[in-house]
């Protein structure tokens, strides 16, 4: 599977949870223990909105502020609305991307295809956070778990030094794969709002 394809995958599955999403969970606390569901659907809907300039080889700078602003009302109303259209535009300009060309982030120069796979799994990893936040069940697709999953393990050491990552939590060799893939990202399979 390669990065586009990820991509897709990835997507798909969070669409899937963000249009579960009713405006009286925003308020509801996440995995992540700095946002609440309406945090947490802003921070996907930003790193989504991004997409089509990251695969077209815009550099942060010539992007500049266009997605500072809200990306959404603050009761949620055009969530999903926005969310659709974001992955409109972003499944697109990745249809069209070239793999092998450059993708300029934040801490440097990178191929696009990498960076399919680290933004995939970022979708993947939100999506359970945001399905953990509304009480929706989640199930990874095993052939998108297992690709995450070995290209995430080699990337510990700069994914901790980037201070961007929660901790990876320890879990048996034995745990199923979405359960040791969510360990890879700081979460516990079991996590349940106080």
């Amino acid at each position: 599977m390669d990065g586009s394809e990820l991509f897709a995958k990835c997507l798909e599955q969070a669409t899937a949870i963000v249009k579960q999403v009713r405006t009286d969970q925003l308020v509801n606390a996440t995995p992540d223990t700095d946002w609440n569901v309406r945090d947490l659907a802003h921070h996907m809907l930003y790193e989504l909105s991004w997409v089509p300039a990251m695969v077209e080889g815009l550099t942060i700078d010539e992007v500049g502020d266009k997605y500072e602003d809200e990306l959404f009302d603050e009761d949620g109303g055009d969530l999903i609305a926005n969310w659709e259209r974001a992955a409109s535009k972003a499944d697109q300009a990745v249809l069209m991307a070239d793999l092998e060309e450059v993708a300029h982030v934040s801490y440097g120069d990178i191929s696009i295809e990498n960076y399919l796979y680290q933004i995939g799994g970022d979708l993947l990893i939100h999506a359970w956070d945001l399905a953990k936040g509304i009480g929706f069940p989640i199930q990874f697709d095993p052939a998108v778990a297992q690709e995450i999953y070995e290209h995430t393990l080699p990337q510990q050491a700069n994914m901790k030094a980037s201070g961007l990552f929660a901790s990876p939590i320890d879990v048996p060799n034995t745990a199923d794969l979405q359960t040791r893939l969510l360990g890879l990202f700081g979460r516990r399979a079991d996590w349940q709002a106080s």
